[in-house]
């Protein structure tokens, strides 16, 4: 009897083993997975200076502290000096938004990428991902490393070699600070409760899930 319960305790622990297995590798592929949904705060969650505005995102940390103003210094540096090609940037960062909630970061960066020459249509196609029709294929390898960055925290060696076939190592390297930086981005504004300014529209309601 013994025997038996054993040999059904190891086949229930390989089963068990196989089965988180599975998921675990099912996790780690590269793909479109957002987060997990949550509800976007409808203001800040932290005490403000007066006077901070109808949009005081810098305030929810502000420059008088050391870390803040390294950070903004840090951050607002792939805006101003990135090497990549502008369009390139938006496409990483709007992506980017969209698998993290960014509510916040798609709202900016709607704008500042039709600035870049992305249209409308290529601004929501962005929502669906590398796979979409219309794509080129070196702006699909741009869409999927953030998406492998996303799914996996790691960028595929076929995903790295199209998107070095144009790129220098400088470049490549920044492409991975840049899905980095917004990640981080967009968890301190979804949890401080950063709010968009007037004019502006976060994500597309008709595509949050």
């Amino acid at each position: 009897m013994r025997e038996m319960m054993d040999s059904a305790t190891g086949v229930t622990f390989v089963c068990g083993t196989l089965a988180v297995g599975a998921a675990l590798a099912a996790a780690q592929e590269p793909g479109v997975s957002r987060v997990a949904p949550f509800e976007h705060l409808d203001g800040p969650r932290i005490a403000l200076p007066d006077g901070a505005g109808e949009s005081p995102m810098r305030e929810l940390c502000p420059d008088a502290t050391e870390t803040c103003r390294k950070y903004w210094d840090y951050t607002g540096h792939f805006v101003r000096n990135a090497k990549i090609p502008t369009r390139h940037r938006e496409l990483l960062i709007l992506r980017t938004a969209w698998l993290s909630r960014g509510d916040y970061i798609w709202g900016r960066h709607d704008a500042i990428g039709r600035e870049a020459g992305l249209t409308a249509e290529e601004v929501a196609r962005v929502t669906t991902g590398p796979d979409a029709s219309g794509w080129a294929d070196f702006e699909r390898a741009i869409l999927r490393a953030a998406d492998e960055l996303h799914a996996s925290r790691f960028i595929s060696h076929e995903t790295w070699n199209a998107l070095a076939a144009r790129y220098t190592e400088e470049e490549l390297v920044e492409v991975v600070l840049i899905v980095g930086n917004y990640t981080q981005l967009a968890m301190f504004q979804n949890t401080l409760g950063a709010q968009l300014p007037p004019g502006f529209e976060g994500l597309p309601a008709s595509r949050v899930r």
